[in-house]
């Protein structure tokens, strides 16, 4: 639309518009072409064409597409776009376009509604191009199918009109005309599915325009099968063969049946029927689905070697059709049982010296298998001194084969082993575990013939030198062995003083000491005797060898044995080295290494000129004499054994040294001359010599006997010996098992022997070699004494004392017998058994009573009877009861307990037992069988009292139904042997004999169920006993339904109301339908037909059990008024019968839609100075509920400066009512509320936001009217020193402020050189440095003006402090204030502590802390006399003048200011001290005469003066309001506050809080003030203590800086 139009548009609606005058309206065809003329709106409106243009004549239309427009020249109305009924109003049956005509000048709007018609352009359609339709071939005719129906997008006559059906023979088309008329397909001849399973039809849709216009739909109509056919099997008999074993789940046989039905009634299901008590159900399986029956657990044919089986195919229908066929499975043996050993032993152990032929045990064998694999071998397999005889059959007789000795086999593990002839055979083994008892035939045994005992001499009394063993390989009693002496060789001694033995043990225990000098050996012998009886001996000789301990020192031999005496030897002073200078020699009453001696010499020292040999004892020089040499050396020779400890003895020779040989005298003299007489010391040695040679000799001949006759190999696996000569003449005999040393030299006097005889080869031990220089040294060679032995090896036998255990494959419990029939039982069976005479056979019934005869046994043997107890006759079972015993006195054969045919062979045919019976002296046995005949004691009984047959109601007669057939425990004539049926119209018994009788049920007349739908019957089992004995069943036929009626509606139109927006699931309706059949065919299932499946069934849904409608989503009446649904009742048979009924449900309306607002903007903003009636936006209000629930009014709901103002209809215009400001509401959010006239009543509200644009009528504002700026002296130049900021209310443009000056108070500078503002941030910038001494303070005001039109201002006055800095030192006040110059003050010597001496006042030009003077005084060093009052600047003497004290004290005092940094100045005053106070002269004169005008420093100390002093007050008036007045209890958790006074009149005032010292002195210009209040308990700091020297130290208790709040200082 043009802007022109727009704007005159926004200018009108300012003004009420006019009612509507009135309107037209306009018909025309869909799909004209554009520009197609509707009408002249112009002519209808009464309008002059030519004010259609000046009065902006337009047409507005609420859609997105302006399908009219209107020609401004001609008024004529015309289509602009292409216009689509079935677009715009699908499928109602009116559409109409609404339009509205708008003129201006006055303005007038006009309502033109267009009405679309119809045009036939839509072919009708089907929702799918095909529909199958299954129906069942015993349908009745007539009935009819709902078929889809085709959709029209026309309407009226151009719409669907009527429906046309192929030709075809079996159905005709019925047809409902309607608003919504549906074909139905009718059947008109019955369906035959074997002649034609499939039909195909066509339908076609024509609609009534001109030309018509169709649609086609192919039909599907699939014949359903019904189930008439009952399977059959291709025969009634199948016969196979099983090997037992047979892995499980093997095929066994695959049977076939067929059935004509097709689908479900076809499927065949193969099952098996549970007869001959159901045995075979547990082994055997069938698939159901191919008919192979397996085996699904082991086939054992010794149980059961053939099966009867039943086999049942079903079909699949509900009501299934069956039919049956037996099945015989023969089981073919198989090898699979090993033979069964049984061991009855006779004894628990035999003797070792049993006689051969003596029984041990009886065992038999058996095998459950059959023919050749029932035939068994029995043997045994190991060796061993046994053998198996055979009595009979398959008993035989476990006897000793050999001779036995326990000691070499005290158990025998005898496996039998049975073998049956199967192919391939089994076999199985039982150990028998025979234990040989123990006979005492083995005597006791040493282990060698000789035993060598070696005792140390001197060893204590009563200590075990020997502990000697004999072992009895017998056990028990036979084993036990006691030991004493038989005699002994010692001449000298009788045994029984030297030695004793325990009896027991065998420890020999020594009763003296032994001397090894008096008595070196000795030889006994010991007897060791078993418990046996006889008893068994035997002996062991005992050699005791004396061993020498060293006891004995060595003795010197002449010629240097005088005792005490020094021997002297000379030797020429040119003898060479190795001169012969003399021969110690000694020997040792000990032997072996006890007398094996060293000789050592001991010289003088520094001297090393002789020598000794260690063996030899030759001394030799080792040198040539030197002229250095001694003519005399004093020697000492020591004599050692080699005993533990060392014994040792000495010898002294001085040996002197002479020019020549001449001076030497022989040392022959020395040698006492020879007796005749033979004394004891050659005895000694003779006896010695003698004793060393025989040991040698007998060493030599026993080694050599030993090589040449040993014949046990006992030593064979040690070394052959060696002997080795060595070129010193000396040679060695060396083997394994020992060692001789002989060492031979030319001197015989330096011969030694060494023989160490070790029995066997040593692993360590202490091997002496004597070297050339005769010295010796150990080694680790020879033997230890824990690898010593000295004993040939003994024979030790391991004897098992374990009891006889008696071994078996299996257990047989015997009766009870006499102890004296075993004991004749185990002597008689020593001998070979005899063999069995004959076998009996008697029979007996079952149940007889005890005692009964069987039969005379010692007739039928042919045995005396007077022979049957002597001869221990006896009936030995092989069962645990013993059912016959014989009458020993008689020969009767009598029942000894209850026979039960049953519970021995079952169902047996032929039911027998076997017994022994046997008798002695000589040994015979008798197999006598025993043959049970049965008695009719069991009545026929069924598996269950009760079966239950469901048979179809459609079953041909003949058709057979197995039964259960009933089991008799008896056998023969006395089991089963007939069936009767209770009398009834519809069944027969039919019954087949073999084996054994089955019984069937077979149909003689049809079934009703609707006359009988359950038959009760009692089918009789009689045996053939006599009497006879019966057992009956109960039979249940189940008379099955066949799906032979339809489901049918109580009515075939249904009719419901149902009001919109109703619950989701709210019951709507209930329809019910009922079916005569019964079981699954009668229950009836509701379901929507699926033809004409549209939006009712996403709407609706039904139950299908019970038939009620509900509403699964929510129905809107504006969407659909009403609804027809088509309804279809199915039975729940496999081939379903279906009938159908119609549903009307019509939708009562609700006032369920909310008016809706719709709002056109006519402009983004208004202006707060709009005036009153200004247009804002165009309001329209619609409710798609009709009726008064459609009627809306419209309103605003909120308080706001707008109203509406109708224009017509439910049309409305937003317009201003009331004054706009911007600044207190910018923006309105006008609240329009739509309620409509329904019960109850629905209201919608629509949010306007409307935004209100600025106008600039706010000035700038400051926060205050007056600023404090705080600016440090001397600052920067060019520093901001303070930012001021003012806001306007209002927005962009209108809020942008600019900042200038304009005035100032300062009469001394123009603000324009001391200060700048920056007019865009207001920031004040300074352009000198300020002095706080030349200007304190001034003013000035800072405008700020907005940039809107016309613009607005305000401002704001600024006060600028100067902030003092400590820029300035302190000034020191006469009369001390010469600058440089040293002032002189005089003080008198007798001055007391404390006299005044001066007093130095101060000023500082700075203000506050800045201006806060202390004094400080400099001494020189050492000097302490004069202190000054920190605050005060009074300076007095410390203490009294001394004599050592300088006559002139120059002071320097410091004055500082408080500020940062600190600044001072100094003042020197020298102070003379005078004799008395005459010389002094007075101050007075120094000080100015005080001018009468009152300058501006006194002005400043009066200030300062002032406020101290009101502070002072008001800090006590303060603390005394806290402590009287304080309620909140905020400090209440403090300590209590403490004033104290001291007794220089100040006081003190302490609490936790704070803290006050106020100093007061009877000198006013000396009190001080020192106040530290602080906010709460100081945790840490400085104290500051004024005492009384007015010196302040500080100690670490106030506050730190970061805890620190004020500190005031005031100083009077």
């Amino acid at each position: 639309m043009r802007s022109s139009v727009w704007i005159y548009l926004l200018v009108v609606l300012d003004c009420y518009w006019e009612a509507v005058s009135g309107q037209l309206s306009y018909s025309v065809s869909e799909e004209v072409n554009l520009g197609t003329v509707v009408g002249n709106v112009a002519r209808d409106l009464n309008i002059n064409v030519q004010e259609l243009e000046p009065r902006m004549f337009q047409i507005v239309s609420g859609s997105q597409r302006k399908y009219l427009e209107v020609n401004l020249k001609t008024g004529v109305l015309y289509v602009n776009e292409r216009i689509d009924r079935e677009e715009l109003c699908g499928d109602e049956p009116k559409c109409s376009l609404s339009v509205e005509a708008v003129i201006n000048k006055p303005l007038k709007m006009y309502r033109i509604e267009i009405i679309i018609l119809d045009m036939n352009d839509n072919s009708p359609s089907f929702v799918s191009t095909s529909q199958i339709i299954n129906i069942t071939e015993s349908t009745l005719t007539g009935t009819k199918f709902i078929l889809k129906r085709a959709q029209d997008a026309d309407v009226g006559r151009n719409t669907i009109n009527t429906y046309k059906l192929s030709q075809n023979e079996h159905f005709s088309l019925s047809s409902h005309k309607g608003e919504n008329g549906s074909p139905e397909l009718q059947l008109q001849k019955l369906l035959d599915r074997e002649k034609q399973s499939v039909i195909h039809l066509i339908l076609t849709a024509i609609d009534g325009g001109t030309p018509a216009k169709s649609g086609s739909m192919t039909i599907t109509v699939n014949v359903l099968d019904v189930n008439d056919n009952s399977p059959v099997f291709s025969k009634s008999l199948y016969k196979a063969r099983l090997h037992e074993n047979a892995r499980i789940g093997t095929s066994i046989e695959t049977l076939n049946a067929t059935d004509l039905d097709v689908g479900q009634n076809g499927r065949i299901t193969y099952s098996l029927i549970e007869i001959d008590q159901g045995k075979h159900i547990d082994l055997f399986a069938i698939d159901k689905k191919t008919g192979t029956v397996t085996n699904k657990k082991n086939i054992d044919y010794e149980q059961n070697n053939a099966f009867e089986i039943l086999v049942q195919a079903s079909d699949g229908a509900s009501s299934p059709l069956t039919s049956h066929a037996k099945l015989l499975i023969e089981v073919l043996d198989v090898n699979d049982n090993s033979p069964e050993i049984t061991v009855t032993s006779l004894s628990n152990s035999v003797e070792e010296d049993a006689s051969i032929g003596t029984a041990i045990a009886l065992v038999s064998v058996s095998d459950r298998d059959g023919g050749k694999n029932g035939v068994v071998n029995c043997r045994i397999s190991n060796n061993v001194p046994f053998k198996l005889e055979s009595n009979y059959k398959n008993y035989y007789s476990l006897v000793v084969d050999g001779p036995l000795d326990r000691e070499k086999t005290s158990q025998y593990n005898i496996s039998i082993t049975a073998v049956d002839e199967g192919n391939p055979p089994l076999s199985s083994t039982s150990v028998i575990d025979v234990h040989v008892s123990d006979v005492n035939d083995n005597p006791p045994s040493f282990p060698g013939s000789t035993i060598n005992v070696y005792v140390n001499e001197n060893s204590p009394v009563g200590a075990t030198i020997k502990s000697v063993t004999a072992t009895d390989a017998d056990v028990n009693q036979n084993s036990q062995v006691t030991y004493s002496f038989l005699q002994g060789n010692t001449n000298s001694l009788p045994l029984s003083t030297m030695i004793n033995i325990n009896s027991e043990t065998g420890d020999i225990i020594s009763l003296q000491s032994f001397n090894y000098e008096e008595i070196k050996t000795f030889q006994f012998k010991v007897q060791a005797t078993d418990s046996g009886v006889p008893p068994l001996s035997s002996n062991v000789i005992v050699n005791v060898l004396v061993l020498d301990e060293n006891d004995n020192s060595p003795a010197i031999l002449p010629p240097y044995s005088e005792h005490g005496s020094v021997n002297s030897e000379s030797i020429p002073y040119s003898a060479e080295a190795g001169y012969f200078v003399a021969k110690i020699r000694a020997v040792d009453a000990d032997s072996g290494y006890n007398a094996l001696l060293s000789y050592h010499l001991s010289e003088p020292r520094g001297n090393n000129l002789f020598r000794i040999g260690t063996s030899s004892g030759e001394i030799r020089t080792k040198r040539r004499m030197s002229d250095n040499d001694l003519k005399s050396h004093p020697l000492v020779v020591l004599v050692c054994d080699n005993g533990e400890p060392s014994l040792s003895a000495t010898v002294s020779i001085e040996v002197v040294v002479v020019e020549n040989t001449a001076d030497i005298q022989t040392q022959f003299r020395h040698v006492p001359i020879k007796e005749e007489s033979f004394s004891d010391l050659n005895l000694y040695l003779l006896i010695a010599i003698v004793s060393v040679s025989v040991i040698f000799l007998l060493s030599l001949v026993t080694l050599m006997a030993v090589k040449c006759h040993r014949t046990d190999g006992t030593f064979s696996r040690y070394s052959a010996p060696m002997i080795t000569t060595h070129p010193d003449g000396s040679w060695s005999y060396s083997k394994s098992t020992q060692q001789y040393d002989v060492c031979f030299s030319s001197d015989t006097l330096k011969s030694d022997v060494v023989v160490f005889p070790a029995p066997f080869p040593p692993a360590d031990g202490d091997l002496i070699s004597i070297n050339g220089g005769d010295t010796f040294t150990r080694t680790q060679t020879l033997p230890s004494t824990e690898k010593r032995l000295g004993a040939p090896p003994r024979f030790t036998s391991d004897l098992n004392k374990s009891f006889f255990v008696l071994s078996m494959s299996g257990i047989i419990h015997f009766p009870s017998m006499r102890s004296s029939v075993w004991i004749y039982l185990l002597v008689v069976l020593d001998c070979y058994w005899e063999a069995v005479s004959g076998q009996l056979s008697y029979s007996v019934s079952e149940e007889v009573n005890l005692g009964t005869v069987v039969g005379n046994v010692a007739r039928d043997l042919n045995i005396n009877v007077q022979e049957l107890e002597p001869r221990m006759f006896q009936i030995v079972s092989g069962s645990q009861r013993k059912y016959l015993e014989v009458n020993l006195k008689t020969g009767v054969l009598y029942v000894n307990e209850r026979i039960d045919r049953e519970e021995l062979c079952g169902d047996e045919a032929k039911c027998s037992f076997s017994v022994e019976a046997v008798i002695n002296d000589p040994l015979k046995m008798y197999r006598i069988e025993i043959v049970i005949l049965d008695v009719n004691d069991n009545n026929p009984s069924f598996i269950s009292p009760s079966q239950i047959i469901d048979i179809s109601e459609n079953v041909a007669i003949g058709t057979k139904f197995p039964l259960h057939p009933a089991d008799d425990a008896d056998v023969g004539k006395n089991t089963v042997s007939v069936y009767k049926l209770s009398p009834n119209e519809h069944f027969s018994l039919s019954t087949h004999k073999g084996e054994s009788i089955t019984v069937e049920l077979q149909l003689q007349k049809l079934l009703d169920r609707e006359k009988q739908s359950v038959i009760h019957l009692i089918l009789t089992a009689i045996d053939g006993g006599t009497p006879a004995k019966s057992g009956s069943m109960t039979i249940t036929v189940n008379v099955l339904d066949n799906n032979d009626n339809p489901p049918i509606f109580s009515q075939t139109l249904y009719k419901a109301r149902v009001y919109e927006n109703v619950q989701t699931g709210t019951s709507i309706i209930t329809l019910n339908a009922t079916d005569v059949d019964a079981g699954q065919n009668g229950q009836v299932f509701y379901s929507f037909s699926k033809v004409g499946k549209g939006k009712q069934t996403d709407l609706f849904a039904i139950d299908e059990k019970t038939g009620t409608v509900t509403n699964k989503k929510n129905i809107d009446y504006e969407e659909n008024n009403a609804f027809e649904i088509r309804v279809q009742a199915s039975d729940g048979a496999s081939s379903p019968m279906t009938s159908y009924s119609k549903l009307l449900i019509e939708v009562l309306d609700v006032n369920d839609n909310s008016p809706e607002i719709s709002v056109t903007s006519l402009s983004n903003k208004v202006k707060e100075d709009a005036s009153i009636g200004t247009a804002i936006a165009l309001v329209s209000v619609s409710d798609r509920d009709g009726g008064k629930n459609g009627v809306v009014n419209c309103r605003i709901s909120n308080n706001v400066p707008f109203k509406l103002e109708s224009n017509y209809k439910n049309y409305y215009s937003l317009v201003v009512d009331g004054p706009l400001d911007r600044e207190k509401t910018s923006q309105y959010n006008i609240s329009i509320t739509a309620v409509d006239e329904g019960n109850p009543p629905l209201s919608s509200t629509s949010v306007i936001d409307v935004h209100v644009s600025d106008v600039n009528d706010n000035p700038p504002s400051f926060p205050e009217s007056t600023i404090n700026v705080y600016v440090n002296e001397n600052s920067p130049v060019g520093a901001t020193i303070k930012s001021v900021t003012a806001t306007d209310a209002d927005v962009n443009q209108n809020s942008q402020v600019t900042y200038s000056f304009l005035q100032g108070n300062t009469n001394s500078l123009p603000l324009s050189t001391m200060i700048n503002i920056n007019s865009e941030t207001g920031d004040i910038i300074s352009l000198q440095s300020f002095n706080y001494e030349e200007i304190k303070t001034f003013q000035f005001k800072v405008q700020a003006t907005d940039s809107g039109v016309p613009p607005l201002s305000s401002n704001v006055t600024v006060n600028v402090l100067v902030l003092d800095e400590n820029d300035n030192s302190p000034a020191i006040l006469p009369p001390y204030s010469e600058h440089g110059s040293v002032n002189s003050e005089s003080i008198p010597y007798s001055a007391e502590a404390g006299y005044f001496v001066a007093k130095i006042r101060a000023v500082d030009a700075d203000s506050g802390y800045n201006a806060l003077l202390s004094y400080h005084l400099s001494e020189p060093r050492g000097n302490n006399l004069f202190r000054i009052g920190t605050s005060s600047g009074e300076i007095r003497t410390k203490r009294r003048m001394s004599d050592n004290d300088l006559k002139s004290h120059p002071l320097v005092v410091l004055v500082c200011d408080n500020g940062e940094p600190s600044l001072s100045a100094t003042v020197s005053i020298e102070v003379v001290v005078v004799e008395n106070t005459a010389d002094i002269q007075t101050q007075f004169r120094h000080v100015p005469i005080k001018e009468e005008s009152f300058s501006d420093l006194n002005l400043y100390l009066l200030i300062a003066i002032v406020s101290v002093s009101v502070i002072f007050l008001l800090s006590l008036v303060t603390l005394m309001a806290v402590k009287c007045h304080r309620t909140d209890g905020t400090f209440s958790r403090y300590s209590a506050p403490m004033i104290t006074t001291h007794p220089d009149g100040s006081w003190s005032y302490s609490k936790s809080t704070q803290q006050y010292d106020v100093c007061f002195s009877s000198d006013t210009l000396k009190s001080d003030v020192v106040v530290f209040p602080a906010p709460f308990p100081p945790a840490d700091g400085d104290l500051i203590s004024i005492n009384g020297g007015d010196t302040f130290t500080r100690t670490q208790t106030l506050p730190n800086k970061e805890k620190v709040r004020d500190i005031w200082y005031g100083c009077s």
